[in-house]
């Protein structure tokens, strides 16, 4: 007997931010190299990756028409004028605003289909100011580092999960290490999101849905980088893919009954 070949469900991966205002260009490439690197993670865990072909809401209905599952890319800062804040830190860099207003649209539109979601680092702020929630504009020196020498180069730390959470039920795990490189972080969370996730002291990084019908996970680490621990790759990317099949063979099955 034949079995029915495993769905493979498709995810629209968020465009790369490019290099906007106060570029760094040792971080545009560093950006652009994880794209690549998380575009070949999704893969590995069995999905397809799409993006989106333009920068309009039409451009984003259109590739989400086909998708199961939304992963939001790490990048450059976010236009404070997306969050309303009054003032901007001297230390912000590659502010892509046409790319910011795409994945705001991007986390809209998912949300309102109720498509998984992972957001990756700036994913993460992306995620929580489309639910107008605002973001640190830069973290001053504290006992932990989150990131290393240079533009946002990559540091291991521990990251403390709250034990009814998603992500600790997919880890096992309270606390972990993670691999991680950012200078903002998540301040008032957004509506619907709840923090997760913390380092020792006090930062966010994770939050997820409070709405077990839209899941979203979002984390300030990146599991894609070539460095990061396998397992933790597998685990969020994994997680993605498990829940974007799990959507497409519900809504066929609703078809199917219909």
């Amino acid at each position: 007997m034949t079995s029915t070949p495993e769905y493979v469900p498709t995810v629209v991966l968020s465009k790369a931010s490019a290099g906007g205002d106060h570029e760094k260009p040792e971080l545009t490439a560093l950006i652009h190299g994880l794209e690549a690197s998380m575009k070949s993670a999704i893969e590995s865990t069995g999905a397809r990756v799409i993006s989106i072909d333009g920068f309009t809401a039409a451009d984003v209905d259109a590739a989400l028409s086909q998708a199961d599952g939304v992963v939001l890319l790490g990048g450059g800062d976010v236009d404070p004028d997306e969050y309303g804040a009054a003032e901007r830190h001297p230390k912000l860099y590659n502010i892509d605003r046409t790319t910011d207003r795409v994945d705001i649209e991007l986390v809209n539109q998912a949300t309102e289909r109720q498509l998984p979601i992972l957001a990756i680092c700036r994913g993460m702020h992306i995620v929580n100011v489309a639910r107008g929630g605002t973001l640190i504009q830069h973290l001053e020196p504290s006992s932990v580092a989150h990131s290393g020498t240079g533009v946002d180069a990559m540091v291991n730390h521990d990251v403390t999960l709250a034990p009814a959470s998603q992500l600790a039920e997919l880890y096992g795990a309270g606390t972990m290490t993670v691999r991680s490189g950012h200078h903002q972080a998540v301040d008032v969370v957004g509506f619907g999101l709840t923090a997760i996730g913390r380092a020792s002291d006090g930062v966010i990084e994770a939050v997820e849905s409070t709405d077990p019908a839209a899941p979203l996970i979002a984390v300030q680490w990146h599991p894609e980088d070539g460095q990061a621990d396998k397992r933790d790759r597998e685990l969020l990317f994994g997680w993605l893919t498990a829940k974007a099949r799990e959507r497409r063979e519900h809504a066929h099955a609703a078809t199917l009954a219909g």
